[in-house]
């Protein structure tokens, strides 16, 4: 079921009502309408999913689908530091007999906003956001080559009956011929040796977490480029878990020896200086396991260096 903007999540604190320098994102916001974009131009687009349904067929840790609003609430307060237009379109809630009718509509939205915005940021909710964000993708661009490219510390490429938060990749893999794999961030405890398997048979590129521990290695950065220069488009996602529970507690399924920010932070800017890169979704934030809201002001702050770069 769609859901209009949460006007009432657009709030801070208010330095000057009439000094642009001093505003605040809550004071520059657009609010849109998903079934009157094309009245829309151009600027940025912030669309929620709200729904945990994947995550708990998954067997994870329920409460994903109140992250849309908490991400865009931690976002509101921060300075207004980009001219470019952001307009939030609210979030889809799920309200299907089956997940992945929601998925579809979800899909159908995006393929909307990718026609009319020159970046569109999906705030999720479980990582089954991430095959939605590909029906979307795919719809827009029929005939080309697609990357995937996710940060995140698994593969979430199970083999189950029907879409959970961790199948996402393996719908995609299976069904499309023209699209390829990378993943970064991957951490050994958290996957079985047959998701390992499966990523060898289907020739799934991927980084260890172990490997970005100290730096990022020029030749993992080469790697990256070379994957998004030799691909028509790139869906690009974050799952929040590839993060140390030290800085995002607030996830679905928290990491140990997780990655830094500041390692997402720096692999995202690579990624986001294509202009091939048209859509960004962001999975897994859980409010009700985050602390003193770390995990959404993490990804408030992720955003506002994103959209900065877009």
């Amino acid at each position: 079921m769609y859901q209009s903007p949460q006007r009432h999540v657009w709030t801070g604190r208010l330095d000057s009502e009439v000094e642009r320098e001093s505003f605040r994102h809550f004071q520059t916001i657009h609010f849109g309408d998903i079934h009157n974009i094309a009245s829309q131009a151009n600027g940025i687009a912030l669309f929620g999913y709200a729904v945990d349904k994947g995550v708990e067929l998954n067997k994870g840790r329920t409460g994903a689908k109140d992250g849309p609003d908490a991400i865009k609430k931690a976002f509101a307060n921060l300075p207004a530091a980009t001219e470019t237009s952001i307009i939030d379109y609210g979030n889809l809630t799920h309200s299907q007999s089956q997940l992945i009718e929601t998925q579809k509509i979800f899909g159908t939205y995006v393929h909307q906003l990718i026609k009319n915005h020159q970046r569109t940021f999906l705030l999720g909710g479980g990582h089954d956001i991430a095959y939605a964000q590909y029906l979307g993708v795919r719809a827009a661009y029929p005939n080309q080559s697609i990357g995937v490219i996710n940060i995140d510390a698994h593969f979430d490429t199970r083999k189950e009956a029907e879409s959970t938060s961790g199948t996402s990749f393996r719908q995609m893999i299976e069904e499309d011929s023209n699209l390829d794999y990378f993943v970064i961030g991957i951490q050994r405890p958290g996957n079985t040796s047959s998701l390992f398997r499966y990523a060898e048979e289907t020739q799934t590129q991927y980084v260890l977490a172990d490997e970005l521990v100290e730096h990022i290695d020029p030749r993992i950065k080469d790697k990256i480029e070379h994957f998004i220069t030799h691909h028509d488009v790139i869906l690009f996602t974050i799952c929040m878990d590839v993060i140390d529970s030290a800085y995002a507690p607030g996830v679905s399924a928290s990491a140990v020896l997780g990655l830094t920010p500041h390692c997402v932070l720096s692999l995202a800017k690579r990624i986001l200086q294509f202009d091939n890169v048209t859509t960004v979704s962001i999975a897994e934030m859980n409010p009700t396991y985050d602390v003193d809201q770390r995990t959404a002001k993490l990804i408030g702050q992720f955003l506002s260096h994103f959209i900065h770069y877009s």
